[in-house]
């Protein structure tokens, strides 16, 4: 049963690796959409103790048309001032006589001058953070956290002791017996004993042997390893990628509004803070992976030890108990 499924995880690791490599780079990650929840603008509305009326869109067919080929999310009246609010497409230029103020894809029209409590409160919203507002850099960050989970689970899965070095054959090299008829082949140092036995291995070949399943239990070690290493470069490069793009807009000589520059700084930077949260676990995990592999390679070192020593007493690898 476990040599069966030890051969449904070899088989399945690489396909659910390029699965995963089609799914980052096809385009299924959605965009970088700086969009705020209509919802988070009433909050703020609340917390400022600004009260806004809804009224009959009907009424204001002025405010009702601010915006060409969209419609508002209503029409509301603070301070005996009407004003309309839109959500509109990022790209959306707009061209309209009314007074107007927006952030990102909300936007307040209004007849006369927008009173300064409903700018404040539109301003002072800022979108949340997600992973959409890592740009490209959710592709190679989202390929590294596919990578780290699955090898991660793979290796835990496939250096259990009943698939290495079971307790049955540790209890046998103590006692200084050698393996039954019962026993098979399901795990790396039964498969160690059948060749020594069945095959007649010489000492070299034993060896040999011996580090060729060593080798099978590292599979897939290194990709933890580059995505501890890859992880934060990769956000690295992000934050550089996202200081440049806001030092880039300021104007020069120009007043730069602390907000929407306090918020590119957060927004350059939460690509190294992905990439540390990635790699972070992944170091841990493969600090505690290679800590257990090392516990399996002496253990099987120990094994193929033994039989080399009985062989050489013996002049013949070991007979099979009955």
């Amino acid at each position: 049963m476990c040599n069966r499924l030890v051969g449904m995880t070899n088989r399945i690791w690489l396909p659910l690796l390029i699965t995963s490599l089609f799914f980052c780079f096809s385009g299924c990650l959605p965009d970088n959409p700086k969009i705020i929840d209509p919802k988070e603008f009433f909050k703020e509305l609340n917390k400022a103790g600004v009260i806004a009326q809804p009224l009959n869109p009907e009424n204001f067919s002025n405010l009702k048309n601010s915006a060409t080929g969209y419609s508002p999310l209503g029409i509301y009246s603070y301070k005996d001032i009407n004003w309309a609010l839109f959500d509109l497409p990022l790209n959306y230029q707009v061209v309209s006589t009314l007074k107007h103020s927006s952030n990102q894809n909300l936007h307040i029209f209004a007849e006369q001058p927008i009173p300064q409590d409903l700018v404040t409160s539109l301003k002072n919203i800022s979108p949340k953070l997600g992973y959409e507002q890592l740009g490209i850099f959710a592709y190679p960050l989202g390929l590294c956290l596919i990578i780290s989970v699955f090898i991660t689970l793979e290796r835990l899965f496939s250096l259990r002791r009943g698939i290495t070095f079971p307790r049955k054959v540790e209890r046998a090299l103590i006692r200084g017996e050698f393996p039954n008829k019962k026993w098979k082949k399901g795990s790396s140092a039964e498969r160690i004993v059948y060749v020594a036995i069945h095959e007649k291995a010489s000492e070299d070949t034993l060896r040999a042997y011996a580090k060729l399943e060593v080798s099978a239990m590292e599979r897939g070690m290194f990709l933890l390893e580059v995505v501890v290493a890859g992880a934060p470069l990769i956000g690295l490069l992000g934050t550089v990628t996202g200081l440049v793009e806001v030092f880039s807009q300021m104007p020069a000589g120009a007043t730069v509004d602390k907000s929407l520059f306090s918020q590119g700084i957060s927004l350059a930077l939460l690509t190294t803070m992905v990439g540390l949260a990635i790699a972070l676990p992944t170091l841990l995990f493969n600090s505690y992976l290679q800590r257990v592999l090392d516990k399996r390679s002496s253990a099987l070192e120990w094994l193929t030890a033994r039989l080399i020593e009985a062989t050489d007493q013996k002049g013949s690898p070991p007979e099979v108990i009955r």
